[in-house]
């Protein structure tokens, strides 16, 4: 168990041995495992106060447990209770696991001093459980030491190609997060993913459907999903099944009547909701703006008591449709994909969640609404954002009508 001394918060090698009680019924190690009756994993440490110590953690073969996987299983236990160790301290090592060093940043960008906003908090929280921590991933496990520019470019290059650009991206600003605690912390010298460049999925892999993140719906192109997805809702034969289509038809509803968030509505509640002053009191996350009262057009109005005789006026107004529970938010990528899957069903696979945000721009934007209001309705703190954004150009169509203000 001797060797070379130990940074602080750093481990040593682990050691497996098989271990016997002898007459005195003391533990006694033995050189193999038939002679033997449990495996004992070991290893030093020392801890951030600087003082030496040692984890063990057993694993006992039995019916259920085959030998090679007991000897697994010691291992497995002793490097949980290290990674227990490590986060209760809240400090970094250079042998801390990339998984453990994740959970200790986010600890730290959980903070309310942490300047960041809650939606900027779960989104990297999710790009974290979703592409580093999940299972399978090749990097998890990895100790920040061995996090390379090579594993790290290998890693970012196949998370592109495999699951898009956008998740590389993702993925690349949760590492960066972690690493850049890690380098600021003096645990590691310099970051490595600073030498990475940006990765992009092969152009072969890429979903033959493209969607345009620039277009927004017609009238007439938003009035018939709108409808379509009603249709289709009141056509589904299980219960479950229709009770899911007329939540996803409903919160598309809501996006195209007010060019809410997806994230906004799905926190809605129904205490924010005045059916007979045909309001909304939407409280957003991303700026001071983005708490805001907005107006609700009448056929939306009509929608949503349709939605409240079906479901109630209690708790959330788009709650999971999965759960009997009106408290509880539909999960942000469930109903993502809901609203994606839908909008493909209505014909629009060129179209995204965010579409419905353009429409409304776009819309008011042709009936003369001013830009300051139109941001107002967005949330957004910049009219400047608004017009650059969302609102969409034709400088080579026709402008009938200007030559009188010139």
């Amino acid at each position: 168990m001797r060797g070379k001394r130990l940074a602080l918060g750093e481990r040593g090698e682990i050691e497996v041995t098989v271990q016997r009680r002898d007459a005195s019924g003391k533990w006694r190690t033995v050189p193999r495992f038939k002679a033997g009756d449990r495996y004992r994993a070991r290893c030093r440490f020392r801890g951030h106060d600087g003082e030496p110590g040692e984890l063990s953690r057993v694993a006992t073969p039995g019916p259920d447990l085959p030998s090679v996987k007991a000897k697994q299983a010691a291992v497995k236990a002793l490097e949980d209770a290290w990674s227990s160790l490590g986060k209760s301290g809240g400090h970094l090592a250079s042998s801390t696991r990339l998984d453990d060093a994740g959970r200790i940043w986010l600890a730290q960008i959980q903070r309310a001093d942490s300047g960041l906003s809650p939606r900027t908090v779960d989104d990297y929280s999710r790009s974290f459980s979703r592409y580093i921590d999940a299972k399978g991933s090749p990097v998890r496990g990895l100790t920040l030491a061995q996090l390379d520019a090579s594993r790290l470019r290998a890693f970012l290059q196949g998370l592109a190609d495999d699951r898009g650009t956008g998740a590389a991206k993702s993925a690349r600003a949760a590492l960066s997060g972690i690493l850049g605690l890690a380098v600021s912390d003096g645990v590691l010298p310099a970051d490595p993913l600073r030498s990475v460049r940006p990765v992009k999925q092969e152009p072969s892999l890429r979903r033959s459907t493209v969607r345009d993140h620039t277009r927004a719906f017609t009238r007439q192109e938003r009035d018939h999903v709108v409808s379509h997805l009603y249709k289709l809702a009141g056509e589904a034969l299980h219960p479950s099944t229709q009770r899911k289509a007329y939540a996803v038809a409903d919160l598309v509803a809501f996006l195209a009547g007010t060019g809410a968030r997806i994230d906004e509505a799905r926190e809605l509640l129904w205490q924010d909701v005045d059916l007979e002053a045909h309001t909304a009191v939407i409280r957003g996350s991303k700026s001071k703006s983005s708490l805001r009262a907005i107006p609700l057009p009448l056929w939306l109005v009509d929608r949503l008591r349709d939605r409240a005789a079906r479901s109630g006026t209690e708790g959330r107004l788009f709650p999971s449709p999965h759960v009997s529970d009106a408290s509880k938010a539909w999960d942000q990528s469930n109903s993502a994909k809901a609203v994606r899957a839908a909008l493909d069903a209505a014909g629009a696979p060129w179209a995204v969640p965010h579409t419905m945000r353009r429409t409304v721009a776009s819309l008011l934007h042709e009936a003369g609404v001013p830009l300051v209001k139109i941001a107002d309705q967005l949330g957004h703190a910049d009219p400047a954002m608004t017009a650059s954004v969302y609102l969409g150009r034709d400088l080579m169509g026709h402008t009938s009508g200007a030559e009188k203000y010139l």
